[in-house]
């Protein structure tokens, strides 16, 4: 178990590397060339084109499903890549630390979904959880120097948006493995997120800006989006790995130190690599932040404990 807990801890330590890496991604390798798009068309078609090989391989080439799993697992690739494109926008104009804190809002609308559609009743600790949890959210997006207030709710706005969509996203994916094995559920996924590349390279304006960035700066937006894919992976397999040695609940617990960790990022990448990490350290910011994070992991100790 307390290997399990430390694996699931480095899995959280490996998801804030992957933000700050979508952030500089976004902000600092070329502002011109429109670079939601062309992370949006990097990610589907690296992950269809590299990603779906690795799981055909590991599902042994056994990847038939039913028909209920594959209409879930081609809208659920949908629903992830609006998920992201929302993620994305909220990153533009924010640190990382303060985007990644509103994705705690994720388990509060999966409760919601699994009430609505499951017919599931929520206790009052999960309604007060998911009540902190949405005051977090709400404390980190107010200036208190009402200098770019604005931005920050728009970024609550998005990632409420981003938030919502991933727990769609996992609604879905978990209803395709109820009926049909994981690693098969998982290459479709890849093939859906391939699709989307497709249909988004065909758009002339995602075209032009991914070719432009290509020749601007094909070889570092390979670079950085295959390591994050990769990154990504990897602390995929190992929570995957930890939900079937320790309890959901614990898993989502630990989930929770993201933020603490791209803070913690955050503030060494600035004091060691200032060129490539965006940190606003101001004293009154910190500490907003840090209360943000501490808050929102308490709600997550309360809605799973």
């Amino acid at each position: 178990m307390t290997l399990a807990v430390i694996i699931t801890i480095f899995a959280s330590f490996l998801w804030g590397v992957t933000n700050h890496i979508d952030k500089f991604m976004i902000s600092g390798v070329d502002e011109s060339a429109g670079s939601v798009k062309t992370l949006l068309v990097f990610s589907t078609l690296i992950a269809g084109l590299c990603l779906s090989p690795i799981w055909l391989i590991i599902s042994k080439l056994s990847v038939s499903i039913s028909s209920i799993s594959f209409i879930c697992v081609i809208l659920s690739s949908f629903i992830y890549i609006l998920a992201t494109y929302f993620y994305f926008k909220a990153l533009e104009k924010n640190d990382a630390s303060i985007v990644v804190v509103m994705f705690q809002l994720i388990p509060v609308f999966s409760y919601i979904l699994g009430l609505i559609f499951f017919k599931e009743n929520l206790t009052l600790q999960q309604i007060i959880g998911g009540l902190i949890i949405i005051l977090s959210a709400v404390l980190i997006s107010f200036d208190f120097e009402k200098k770019n207030n604005k931005s920050k709710w728009i970024a609550l706005l998005l990632m409420a948006l981003s938030s919502l969509s991933y727990a769609v996203y996992f609604f879905l994916f978990d209803i395709s493995i109820r009926n049909s094995s994981y690693n098969a559920c998982t290459f479709w996924l890849q093939i859906g997120f391939l699709i989307q590349g497709l249909i988004l390279i065909s758009i002339k304006s995602f075209r032009v800006t991914f070719i432009t960035a290509i020749k601007n700066n094909g070889k570092r937006y390979f670079s950085l989006n295959f390591t994050n894919e990769v990154i990504n992976l990897i602390a995929n397999f190992l929570v995957n790995f930890a939900n079937v040695t320790i309890p959901l609940a614990l898993v989502s617990i630990l989930n929770g130190l993201q933020g603490a960790f791209v803070f913690i990022l955050g503030v060494i990448g600035i004091k060691l690599l200032p060129k490539y990490f965006k940190e606003n350290l101001d004293k009154k910011v910190v500490i907003q932040k840090v209360s943000s994070i501490i808050l929102s992991i308490i709600g997550l100790i309360i809605m799973f404990i």
